[in-house]
């Protein structure tokens, strides 16, 4: 994950804690190239938002993410 995905996520996970489960994924070993794969992500930068049956409904590809389209994905996902 990047520095900027990797702080916004550290930003976000205080006030999710209980409800959301948050995973960084290295790109460059083998069981993360499997996950970029399964989720459809054509590489690093990204974030994947699933929703509690673990089917994707978010991606988000490079640096243009904002905290805001995050929480509200993330809202989503724990209805």
């Amino acid at each position: 994950m990047c520095a900027r995905n990797t702080r916004l996520v550290q930003a976000l996970r205080p006030h999710w804690e209980g409800d959301v489960e948050f995973f960084e994924v290295r790109a460059d070993t083998r069981e993360g190239q499997a996950l970029l794969r399964r989720f459809g992500m054509p590489g690093t930068h990204g974030l994947v938002v699933l929703d509690r049956q673990g089917t994707v409904i978010w991606r988000s590809f490079g640096h243009d993410t904002t905290p805001e389209q995050v929480e509200e994905m993330l809202r989503r996902a724990t209805r």
